[in-house]
């Protein structure tokens, strides 16, 4: 993989490092991608970034919490945030990381909340829009995360054509913004005259679901999810209905059907395996409410991606 795509060959901004040394990471575009059983990165002090698993799991502390991060999902962290990462596996974990220069997401928010005859008469204001997002794991399958498989299965086939970068990056950037700006929507469905009110709730939710989505590998109460959230258990299932639509068991109850048909589709695991390794204790439960869900049995889905692999 190289270590930097340029443009032109004389140009001595690449527009996407990667695998750069840390203290470069903020100052350019950049991917940080590897696999191993074992790593950990204290205290580390970022700029904004997607986090991504390509196979396993691997997690991610900040100041007073802590998100499990496994395929099908991505995690947004703040420019500044402090964090740790961990991977300690028995079997390899792979990681796909953007990581955004300082600017580049906000020159993006800059132009979709701006009107163009601001933008044609402050090209370049002194003073950039802040772009700050509620940090979370996003868990559906979206924008997002097809905008980061293009870019990785990019780098990955070394099909990166000088100059494309940068279009990729925002068209990365660009899913970015939209998406945050849909869930923070959710915020406003939520009981409460004053905005403070609602965000600070909606905040609270959020951990709730983070929590939930961390726990996808084990069983999990609505009390312990209240708890994550600073919640009475009532309180947050409430509130998580009113801004997703959904109760928390049957949101996390699809996130861990739509991770076992991921790991049937792009896994060598057994059915089985599979069904543990979402977080189901009984086979016959898991295939019954799999076929509810996509209108097959899990072996007539892994078939099928047989099928379509010898039509190739």
């Amino acid at each position: 993989m190289n270590a930097a795509m340029n443009p032109r060959a004389d140009d001595p901004r690449p527009e996407l490092l990667v695998n750069p040394p840390g203290n470069l990471l903020g100052q350019q575009n950049a991917v940080l991608t590897g696999t191993g059983r074992c790593y950990y990165v204290a205290n580390f002090e970022g700029c904004l970034s997607i986090k991504s698993v390509t196979s396993g799991a691997a997690s991610w502390e900040t100041p007073g919490r802590r998100f499990e991060l496994r395929e099908n999902a991505y995690l947004i962290l703040n420019d500044r945030q402090t964090y740790t990462m961990t991977i300690d596996s028995a079997l390899p974990v792979s990681t796909f990381c953007v990581f955004f220069e300082r600017g580049f997401v906000e020159d993006v928010f800059r132009a979709k909340v701006s009107s163009s005859e601001d933008l044609l008469e402050n090209p370049q204001p002194h003073s950039p829009h802040i772009f700050s997002v509620a940090e979370r794991i996003e868990s559906q399958e979206g924008s997002v995360l097809r905008a980061l498989r293009r870019l990785k299965a990019k780098l990955d086939r070394g099909a990166m054509v000088p100059g494309e970068a940068a279009s990729d990056l925002f068209h990365l950037a660009e899913k970015l913004v939209n998406e945050d700006q849909q869930t923070s929507r959710a915020s406003s469905r939520l009981p409460g005259v004053r905005r403070a009110t609602r965000d600070e709730l909606f905040r609270r939710v959020l951990r709730g679901r983070d929590f939930l989505i961390s726990s996808v590998a084990v069983s999990v109460s609505l009390r312990e999810a209240a708890r994550a959230a600073c919640l009475s258990p009532f309180h947050f299932h409430r509130s998580f209905m009113a801004a997703f639509g959904d109760t928390p068991h049957r949101y996390l109850t699809r996130y861990r059907l739509e991770r076992a048909r991921h790991l049937l589709i792009e896994s060598n695991q057994s059915v089985t395996e599979i069904c543990a390794d979402a977080g189901f204790e009984s086979l016959g439960s898991f295939s019954t409410l799999f076929r509810r869900e996509f209108g097959r049995s899990p072996r007539e889905c892994r078939q099928s991606k047989k099928l379509a692999r010898l039509k190739k």
